[in-house]
């Protein structure tokens, strides 16, 4: 009977994870876009619009990391497939890469924001993608 329970729920984890792994790669790469612009308007001229746009993307990343835990701990049920922990929370550089950015808006420094949403966000977002892409297609085999 037990057996039985773990097959069903293991094969509800397994529909979940895959069913949702399409639509969280379409958040990425939205989010991706997003801070671009964000860029973009803090560069230029950081005015309120750009901050509320900023905080919504920075809610909407938070929404994205916790999915994304969630989502590590349904692969782990699941024998962890063999994949490599997700580059957000790899070795702590998403964390530290957070605090930095934290740092940036507590002083005002605009600049360092965008230059670290620019070449260290954007590109951990497209890392955060193809991971997320990777986890598809083994879902698919």
């Amino acid at each position: 009977m037990n057996e039985l329970k773990n097959e069903i729920q293991g094969g509800e984890l397994f529909g979940a994870i895959k069913d949702s792994i399409q639509d969280a790669r379409n958040v990425v790469q939205q989010l991706a876009h997003s801070f671009q612009d964000n860029v973009r308007s803090l560069r230029m001229d950081g005015d309120d619009s750009a901050f509320k746009e900023l905080t919504q993307n920075i809610g909407d990343l938070d929404s994205l990391l916790k999915y994304i835990k969630e989502l590590g701990d349904g692969v782990n049920c699941l024998d962890g497939m063999g994949l490599p922990p997700d580059p957000i929370t790899a070795q702590g550089f998403g964390i530290n890469l957070f605090r930095e950015m934290h740092t940036a808006i507590e002083v005002k420094d605009w600049i360092m924001l965008s230059d670290l949403i620019e070449y260290e966000l954007a590109p951990l977002l497209g890392k955060e993608d193809e991971w997320l892409g990777s986890l598809d297609e083994k879902l698919k085999t």
